[in-house]
Order: C-alpha cells, then structure tokens, then sequence
C-alpha cells in the first residue's frame, strides 16, 4: 500500500509537472530539471488512543522514480500544553518514528519538533473541540451525470469555525483524493455536501474509486485545525491549477518552520462503513 509519505511527494511532483506544462513564471520550488532533495515530513497524531508517527523522506526530480528515501537518525520530539515531553523512537521502518505516551485530546496544543541534517522544523496543531460526531453515512447521486457519491451525515457547532477532511475507501481500496469542507456558510447546520466523484485534488479518480451498488463503502471524517486545512486546500488548488494558463500556484501552505515540505496535524477521527444501495 502506498504510504501518505510517498503519496505527498507523488503529488508534489505531479504538481510540479503541470505548472511546467501550463508555462507558469511562478512554479512551486521543486526543480523540475535536477531538484535538489528536500525533507518531506508527515506527522499525525489522532484522538483514537494511538500515538504519534512520523513518515520523514526525500523528495525526488519528478523525472525519477517514485522511490523516496527514507531520512533515518533524525531527532523527533513531541511536547503538548499540559507540559508532555517524549521523543519518538524509529521503528523497524526505515524513515518511521513512533511516540508511545502523549496521546490525542480535544482542545490541546501539541508541538512536533523534527531535527535533521543539522537543521530544525517545529510545527504546531491543535486538536479541536468539541469533536464533532460522524452520525452516520449515506450515498445520493451527483448532481451533474450518474456516479454515486458519499454523503456524510453530522451536525456542524453553531458559533465555531470549524474544518473537516474526509478520507473515503470502496471494498478497501482508498481513494487518493482528500475531500475537504468547513463552515463558512453552514455554522450551525446538518451537511447536505457529498463527497464528489471527481473532485477534491490529491490524485484523480479513476473508474476503480467509482461507486457502485453492493460496494463496501468506508468514510473516514477528521476535524483538523485551520492550519492543517489550509495546508491540504492549497495542495488540491495547486494540483488542480496547473492546467491553467493564467494560474500561477505555489507551495501548499505547510504548518512547519523551514523549507520542508509536508504537514503535522492533531485531529479527531470517526469512520462509517455501508453497502452502497441501490439507487
């Protein structure tokens, strides 16, 4: 299975690709002809009584193969606002580090602090509060041609900004796109917004991510902080940009000090199995 790491650095070089080819003037800072390597860093750490992990890995020239290497030695540390302190060990993984005490709350403050080749990245996340529920799940038609698509059911907090990523997985495979919503215009309101078939950046769907009936059809919901939102919009917005001649995307906006690419994010997770009916 692809990992999230690599999944990241995928995206990166195919965004990197398609600003060329749209001959934009402003391109994100991976050198299409001989880039050279930068850290990519994935931190999560969730309210599901896990702990933390951290991916950390190379990025590659998008001409190269998609073998990213793994950064072994590095220093991680993950400290929280109640005074928690631990260092993430690496795991048999080569590029894998794993925490084992400090766990995900709703309202608390972490800071992942990576060290590496000499230099230092620090990012922070707050898990939110309250963690809003994923009441259940459902399917509907979309509203323009006939594919199916996922339909969360929950309740948005009235008078709180609040931001949800959505993973969605038919009879076990994940769908790379990442699916994003806030509030803006529905503080305080049940969602009545699918999942599009298409849309949401992150890889493309093909026919094997289309739903039909008798699928089994996973949801998994994450409230995640403004921050961590932002980095994945603006990751969809570059991958969606770059056939756009007038568009000019940069970096996705990382919550990380530092030329780095990647992301740390402290979030809440719920998930929702169905078969899709017939519709």
């Amino acid at each position: 299975m692809e990992t999230p790491t690599r999944f990241t650095l995928r995206c990166l070089a195919a965004a990197a690709t398609l600003l060329l080819a749209a001959s934009c003037q402003k391109v994100i800072t991976l050198d299409l002809q001989a880039s050279a390597p930068r850290l990519s860093i994935e931190g999560n750490l969730a309210d599901d009584g896990q702990p933390c992990t951290v991916l950390l890995a190379r990025s590659v020239s998008y001409t190269d193969t998609n073998v990213f290497p793994a950064v072994s030695g590095a220093v991680v540390t993950l400290s929280n606002d109640a005074g928690g302190l631990e260092t993430l060990r690496e795991t048999t993984t080569p590029g894998q580090y794993r925490g084992s005490t400090i766990l995900g709350q709703p309202g608390r403050r972490y800071t992942l602090r990576v060290e590496a080749d000499g230099q230092a990245y620090v990012a922070v996340s707050t898990l939110p509060s309250p963690v809003v529920p994923l009441s259940g799940l459902r399917v509907q038609k979309s509203a323009i041609g006939s594919n199916i698509q996922a339909l969360p059911d929950y309740l948005d907090p009235a008078g709180t900004r609040n931001y949800y990523l959505f993973r969605q997985y038919r009879n076990g495979r994940l769908n790379k796109n990442v699916y994003l919503q806030n509030d803006e215009f529905t503080d305080g309101k049940p969602n009545v917004r699918g999942l599009g078939t298409g849309g949401g950046g992150g890889g493309g769907s093909t026919d094997a991510d289309k739903l039909v009936a008798g699928d089994s059809l996973r949801v998994e919901m994450q409230n995640v902080d403004v921050n961590v939102y932002e980095y994945f919009r603006t990751l969809n917005l570059t991958l969606q940009g770059g056939g756009m001649a007038t568009a000019s995307p940069a970096n996705p906006k990382s919550n990380f000090t530092g030329d780095v690419l990647g992301y740390f994010s402290a979030h809440s997770v719920r998930r929702r199995t169905i078969l899709v009916p017939k519709l």
